[in-house]
């Protein structure tokens, strides 16, 4: 039993890692740029974020705004104002949501009394963005730091872009879902009514890892007051929709127990509550929802209840929606 459960155990922990992609969100870009480039800014430094190239006027000014923030929020540097930039460039006949070469820049930072200015551009790369942020010495045009990062191309990037963006990628329609939600209605033995069989239901979420194995969770009730709760994985057999499941969780139930009297033999029977570990191994096929959403799942699986006497069983159909 122990090895079961260790085995039931390491196989959970091992389909529920998953691998982050190297692409953040814009504000996580931004927050990361800001701790990186003032690390290599010596403190209260007088620095100026000057400009940042981007497809759209508001996303230009919306980096510039937070990089400003950022910088601020790391307490190492001393940031002019966007305020004070605005009215230098405006001498200059420029604008700063706009592109600006280094020179000009450098130029912008000598009248604002900076050591360090802060220049970028985000522009798109494959399905992403990428943010280019660089943190250049004013008096000797050094380019001191350069940090990279890929960008999410989610909806607060296209919202910001307006119509320079590009929508979202979404899922291809013919690639195969991963979530699947759906509603079970089954049939157990061992409950406590004349034929001790008993109509029941449950509500299950699943997440496949791969096109052979999948991770989820289900709670069951069935009449009478019996219910519990499991983390399931199932293996796919050679990709089909068949597979083998095993469940591990928690159940509460009831069962009964004859009594006996030394004068009069069986006398009756009594309801004694029952709760503990739940193991469950069983079987089934998930129809459909590879590609399109619903999808309908037969199933049968035998689950013992510790320390209950006796083996349970439950048949029955989910049924469901996947994306």
């Amino acid at each position: 039993m122990k090895k079961l459960l260790l085995l039931l155990v390491c196989t959970l922990a091992l389909g529920a890692k998953t691998v982050d992609a190297q692409a953040v969100s814009l504000s996580d870009a931004i927050r990361n740029a800001s701790v990186e480039l003032s690390a290599g800014v010596g403190p209260n430094t007088r620095v100026a974020v000057v400009s940042m190239r981007a497809d759209s006027v508001r996303m230009s000014n919306h980096l510039i705004d937070e990089m400003i923030m950022a910088f601020v929020a790391t307490q190492r540097l001393l940031v002019v104002n966007r305020a004070q930039l605005d009215i230098i460039a405006a001498e200059l006949h420029l604008g700063l949501d706009g592109w600006i070469d280094d020179a000009t820049a450098q130029s912008i930072g000598r009248l604002a009394g900076v050591q360090t200015i802060f220049t970028g551009a985000f522009e798109p790369f494959g399905n992403i963005y990428r943010l280019r942020i660089q943190a250049i010495e004013v008096e000797t045009a050094i380019i001191r730091n350069i940090h990279t990062v890929d960008v999410r191309n989610d909806d607060s990037v296209s919202a910001l872009l307006g119509a320079a963006g590009r929508t979202p990628p979404r899922r291809d329609p013919d690639q195969p879902r991963v979530n699947w939600l759906s509603a079970e209605a089954s049939s157990t033995s061992g409950l406590l009514n004349y034929r001790g069989l008993g109509f029941g239901f449950g509500l299950r979420y699943e997440r496949d890892v791969n096109e052979f194995f999948s991770m989820g969770v289900v709670f069951l009730f069935n009449f009478d007051w019996d219910f519990g709760a499991l983390g399931t994985a199932r293996l796919f057999l050679f990709g089909s929709p068949f597979y083998l499941e095993a469940g591990i969780g928690a159940g509460f139930g009831h069962r009964r127990i004859r009594v006996y009297s030394p004068d009069h033999g069986h006398i009756g029977t009594h309801e004694v509550p029952s709760r503990g570990l739940m193991l469950s191994l069983g079987a089934g096929a998930r129809f459909g929802g590879r590609t399109g959403g619903f999808f309908a799942n037969p199933f049968f699986s035998v689950f013992p209840v510790v320390p209950t006497e006796g083996i349970r069983f439950r048949g029955g159909i989910g049924m469901g929606w996947a994306w």
